[in-house]
């Protein structure tokens, strides 16, 4: 299975991108899945959504070849970054043309504080991913105190040192792999078996 993790740039969300790093290596069993950040030409404010764009475009065919997405969300009182609307804007509009119809995607919330839930971010997010008919797998994880979970090693991997919060997000990647196994008619793979989390 491959899976495409996508995370806003670095400024409006500092956790997304290590928290899908340390998620891509080793990954579950049979599922690869490939880090992108929003692509700096797509981030920018007032960018809208044009008919075409080489770089959305691309976007737009790795999302297609993927067989399901991971979005890293960063919880806040507001609104979604524009940097990540903007984003799920090039994949999601139009939507009888969307790359992400039938597409199992699973939503992943980080928070510098305590794992308090704060639901406007992903609420917007869950609505663009549902007006595109995403299947979106849930429930709702949220990694709190992200800064002291992540930890980034000299060779540049990232790890967790929370391990009831990889658990958690091993078994979130798991329920991916799993749907987007379903909705390709695909038998389970070997290792399953009934996840009781």
């Amino acid at each position: 299975m491959l899976l495409l993790g996508l995370s806003a740039p670095t400024d409006d969300d500092p956790f997304g991108g290590p928290l899908l790093r340390a998620l891509a290596s080793p990954g579950a069993s049979g599922t690869r899945l490939v880090v992108s950040t929003t692509p700096s030409v797509l981030a920018r404010e007032g960018s809208g959504i044009a008919p075409t764009h080489p770089v959305a475009d691309t976007l737009r065919q790795m999302a297609a070849l993927a067989d399901g997405l991971v979005i890293t969300v960063p919880e806040s009182g507001s609104a979604p970054a524009a940097s990540l609307r903007t984003l799920l804007n090039w994949l999601t509009w139009p939507a009888e043309d969307s790359p992400l119809v039938d597409k199992p995607v699973a939503v992943l919330t980080t928070s510098a504080g305590p794992a308090v839930s704060s639901p406007q971010p992903y609420c917007e997010v869950e609505r663009m991913l549902f007006s595109a008919g995403a299947d979106i797998v849930g429930p709702r994880t949220v990694i709190g105190r992200a800064a002291q979970v992540l930890r980034e090693r000299e060779d540049g991997q990232v790890t967790f040192d929370d391990p009831g919060a990889a658990v958690r997000l091993l078994f979130h990647i798991h329920r991916i792999a799993a749907a987007a196994r379903q909705n390709a008619g695909l038998p389970p793979t070997d290792d399953s078996r009934p996840w009781l989390l």
